[in-house]
């Protein structure tokens, strides 16, 4: 996923260059001084059910960077700088946002300029007053066992300090960034309530009418990270007759449902979100059963929302390609000498195929303990380990000259086709391959779980 993102990246810079219109772009660039790192990490989170966008900026030797990226609404981004990092920060279309900082003495020398910067400088102001100078979120967490009274007072006290900053920059940001902070905010600060009402044991139906969740606009809710979050919690902890109906997926979603429509709780845009992620749950935990498959028909009639759809029913495809049973989906990749290998060549051999990349410590982790089931197998000469690298050549090529992991590797990086049938963002990921080229595991165990031994058992028991 990571440097698939990067190649989007790269090609929408080539758009960019080539001046192609109707598109806006949020511009992130600058310099950081003594910068021991060749990158600078990004991640874009243009909603909540889509896997995010995650860049990889290249920093010059002078610690120069720039970066063009489409955006068309207010999103949600992480930026980490070497240990440096900013977490859930909004970018806007059209930002170009200028950043630079010596590393050597990062937050005293941090400064930041451009078009749309007010909003970063705000961003600043807030994390130095309530997570620098004290850290509210930890001394609220402390203080769970205080009286109700004394609580509440010291949240809506914290709620409206963040306000009133929040109002003096209101001036100087767009509307959009206002309303989505206040929304974070009030998200925020609800979810603190409601997890200390549940530490005491007393959420009730006085307390839940308490949360006003229809003050802020449709847009707003379904787009705010802590909103969204305070809301699923909320319906979690009082919706009673979805709790009763959790062993049937069908009535438990349909009862959860119910309860927004009758309840009237969020606008639907906010709805649509937290039931897709619903299904995408069962999905990841039951896969395409016949229930499942039922309820995202029952959604596409529900929500109008095509982007929530269309990734619903790119998931739900891979599902059906990986299902226990079905012929794996053959491909042609290049090895690091440039032969193209396909799936078939490994016919009469039984196979784990396995995704991953060199930034994904797990991944790395697993090369390890992989040496001791290919080491159980050798003898019986029935098993190949075949690893698909979803990064750019050069760096798959640097990765296997640095490390000499094991196993035949080939890279997946520009080909959209494994990207369809495979969970290629989704790294570490492994399948099991029969020899016939059957698929007799989607879920392979964990290899560095217990040093391979628990997925040494799960081969012997399906591999005849």
């Amino acid at each position: 996923m990571k440097k698939y993102a990067t190649f989007y990246f790269t090609f929408i810079s080539i758009l960019a260059f080539l001046g192609v219109s109707g598109q806006t772009f949020f511009k992130f660039s600058g310099n950081i001084k003594n910068f021991p790192e060749p990158k600078i990490s990004i991640t874009i989170y243009r909603n909540w059910v889509e896997n995010p966008l995650d860049l990889e900026l290249k920093v010059d030797k002078n610690g120069g960077f720039y970066s063009e990226i489409v955006l068309d609404e207010i999103s949600y981004c992480d930026i980490n700088i070497g240990d440096e990092g900013f977490f859930l920060w909004k970018i806007e279309p059209n930002d170009d946002i200028i950043l630079t900082s010596d590393y050597l003495n990062f937050d005293n020398s941090l400064k930041i300029k451009g078009k749309g910067s007010e909003k970063w400088v705000y961003l600043l102001e807030q994390k130095k007053k309530f997570e620098l100078e004290k850290d509210w979120d930890y001394e609220l967490e402390k203080l769970k066992k205080i009286s109700k009274k004394s609580f509440f007072d010291l949240t809506k006290y914290l709620y409206d300090e963040q306000i009133a900053l929040l109002t003096n920059y209101r001036s100087k940001v767009t509307e959009d960034f206002y309303s989505l902070q206040r929304a974070d905010l009030y998200g925020k600060y609800s979810f603190l309530e409601l997890g200390f009402l549940n530490f005491h044991k007393n959420f009730n139906e006085m307390e839940f009418q308490r949360f006003q969740l229809k003050t802020f606009q449709a847009k707003t809710q379904n787009k705010s990270y802590e909103f969204g979050h305070f809301a699923e919690a909320l319906l979690e902890n009082h919706n009673e007759i979805g709790q009763k109906y959790s062993k049937s997926i069908m009535l438990e979603y349909e009862s959860i449902k119910n309860y927004f429509v009758e309840k009237d709780l969020v606008e639907k845009q906010l709805m649509e979100r937290i039931l897709v992620n619903k299904i995408l749950n069962y999905l990841d935990n039951l896969g395409a059963s016949e229930e499942v498959k039922l309820l995202v028909a029952s959604y596409k009639e529900f929500s109008k929302n095509t982007t929530y759809t269309d990734f619903l029913m790119e998931k739900l495809s891979k599902f059906e390609n990986l299902k226990i049973g079905k012929e794996a989906k053959s491909f042609i990749l290049p090895d690091e000498k440039g032969n193209l290998i396909t799936l078939k060549d490994f016919r009469g051999k039984n196979v784990i195929l396995g995704f991953y990349a060199s930034w994904c410590g797990p991944c790395v982790e697993d090369f390890q303990n992989l040496k001791i089931v290919e080491n159980y197998f050798r003898e019986k000469k029935n098993l190949v380990l075949v690893f698909i690298n979803m990064e750019n050549l050069e760096e798959f090529k640097a990765f296997l000259e640095y490390n000499k992991p094991l196993g035949k590797h080939l890279n997946g990086f520009k080909n959209q086709e494994l990207k369809k049938a495979y969970f290629t963002d989704k790294l570490p990921n492994y399948i099991l391959i029969d020899k016939t080229g059957t698929i007799i595991s989607d879920k392979v165990e964990e290899p560095s779980g217990d040093e391979g031994r628990a997925l040494i058992q799960q081969i012997e028991r399906l591999v005849k």
